[in-house]
């Protein structure tokens, strides 16, 4: 997970002046429980759980109260029937995305996950291999980091 680089991130953006840490919601406790996310995922969840969503110059971390609506919303549901954690998006509205089997970060294509029901998320998912520590640090320091899917399937070629 890499809870030191995301600190890191959090240190150099410029976000952070309007926001402060916030405690889990029951409703959040449930989902992490219900949905068997892994200890070291919620133990990272806990430690950033802020009162919104923080962008990382072109993408977010979600508020990590949201979680559940975001990962239940009926279109998104299938994701985390995946495996795969919704827990911010790119630029252009694609998921990105922890998989919880491996905890490496990447983006979903949200237009696709919409658009066609009968996809399996994995068929598009951009995994970056990286932590979500990295992922976010990343996205401050390296200029051309990917911002969404269509960025990251090129910046993997």
């Amino acid at each position: 997970m890499n809870k030191d680089l995301f600190t890191k991130a959090l240190g150099v953006n410029d976000e952070m002046q309007q926001v402060y840490k916030e405690g889990l919601h029951e409703q959040t406790t449930k989902f992490l429980n219900d949905y068997k996310i892994p200890n070291e995922v919620a133990d990272f969840l806990i430690s950033f759980s802020f009162n919104k969503n923080i962008r990382f110059n072109h993408v977010y971390f979600y508020r990590v109260n949201d979680i559940f609506d975001n990962n239940t919303y009926e279109e998104n549901r299938r994701c985390l029937e995946s495996s795969l954690l919704i827990i911010g998006s790119g630029l252009n509205g694609d998921f990105i995305a922890l998989d919880l089997k491996t905890l490496k970060v990447g983006y979903v294509f949200h237009d696709d996950l919409w658009e066609d029901s009968s996809l399996n998320p994995r068929e598009i998912f951009i995994c970056l291999d990286c932590t979500v520590g990295e992922f976010y640090y990343y996205s401050m320091v390296i200029k051309d980091f990917p911002v969404d899917g269509f960025d990251a399937e090129e910046y993997l070629k």
